[in-house]
């Protein structure tokens, strides 16, 4: 009994000083460092908007057509006996330079008849008018000898023009589009020979959307009426498959004033000066006619727009404006254009805001930025 008790008070002297040790130790473990560095604030680049005069360009696209197309057709009958080399698809062709005879042995047979009797009624009508004055002719056989000589004259115009018709050229400097007809084939009047068209001018019809057309500068049905030629707004052509983009330039010379029923757009139609380049321009790249192209237009007209920086923009809408305190709000916003480099408003933003041009990933209205002072 004596034991066991002896072997208890053991026990609870061992619990006391553990008790006791474990309190001293933790007297003397040293307590850790307080951090008192504060979260400073991020640390963004802002910018000042302001409403500025802006010249802005509109984008479409279109594909280049020529401005002048002819179907040849035979306006005579006969066999084709010549044709020029040239006369082939591709090939380049002068103003008035022959492309095809037609063989004129009939046409030049019947000129030679309608000269002949025009001698013949102007013989007749000279004599007519002598013995008329002499008072021995009645004035219904003057007047016969007077008609008379009127249809021989008509004949002889007719004649002539056929036999000019034998010959086919065309009144500019064009390409063969397609060729319809050959050496040796006999056509009637109204045979299909071939198709052409000029290399002086080519157009192309750009679509342009009701927005697109607040701001392209659009020449009006008034100002084109009454000229002959109209030069509106300058027009980059761009062509896309060189590397780098190569461009030529042309200028809107009139609307088609009216819109497309299925698309709901308005065409703006751009004239482009010698496609093919046969000037021998230095620099300055063919267009074919068919050549698909993107197209700038650049208007005359300034607008007035507060100008945003794209690397400002979120997913197109929204904006991170900075107020009085240095905290941030989202803003939406309402892009009126956009180009790679900017984006343009009207309203919605008060002149002289300040907004920032980081992107911030976790931002929150309300919270607090420093701004970059460089």
């Amino acid at each position: 009994m004596t034991s066991k008790v002896k072997n208890t008070r053991i026990a609870i002297l061992i619990l006391i000083l553990s008790l006791v040790l474990y309190f001293f130790l933790g007297k003397l473990k040293l307590e850790p460092e307080k951090n008192d560095q504060e979260i400073k604030p991020p640390i963004v680049s802002s910018l000042i908007l302001k409403k500025e005069e802006v010249k802005i360009s509109v984008d479409s696209q279109g594909m280049v057509a020529p401005l002048i197309e002819t179907i040849l057709s035979a306006e005579i009958s006969g066999t084709i006996i010549e044709i020029s080399p040239k006369f082939l698809v591709g090939g380049v062709f002068r103003k008035d330079e022959i492309l095809m005879r037609i063989d004129a042995t009939t046409y030049q047979v019947a000129l030679n008849q309608a000269i002949a009797l025009k001698d013949q009624r102007q013989n007749e009508y000279e004599d007519a008018t002598k013995i008329r004055k002499q008072g021995y002719l009645s004035e219904s056989d003057y007047l016969s000898a007077i008609t008379a000589l009127a249809v021989a004259e008509s004949g002889l115009v007719v004649a002539q023009r056929n036999l000019d018709k034998t010959e086919i050229k065309l009144p500019y400097d064009g390409i063969v589009k397609v060729k319809s007809a050959d050496l040796g084939q006999y056509v009637n009047i109204g045979k299909q020979l071939g198709v052409t068209f000029a290399t002086n001018f080519a157009e192309i019809r750009l679509p342009l959307s009701d927005r697109d057309l607040v701001f392209a500068d659009l020449p009006t049905s008034s100002e084109i009426s009454g000229k002959e030629q109209f030069i509106g707004p300058k027009v980059d052509l761009i062509i896309g498959q060189f590397i780098p983009e190569k461009i030529r330039s042309g200028f809107i010379v009139r609307s088609e004033g009216v819109v497309d029923e299925k698309t709901r757009m308005t065409y703006a139609v751009v004239r482009l000066e010698d496609p093919y380049n046969l000037k021998n321009q230095i620099n300055t790249p063919i267009l074919p006619i068919g050549t698909f192209v993107s197209a700038r237009i650049h208007p005359n007209k300034n607008y007035e727009f507060i100008k945003i920086p794209r690397s400002a923009i979120i997913n197109n809408r929204q904006i991170v404006l900075i107020d009085g305190e240095n905290k941030i709000y989202y803003q939406d916003i309402e892009l009126i254009r956009a180009d790679r480099d900017f984006g343009y408003i009207i309203d919605g933003i008060e002149d002289g805001q300040r907004i920032s041009t980081t992107n911030l990933k976790d931002g929150i209205n309300g919270m607090l930025v420093r701004i970059d002072q460089q």
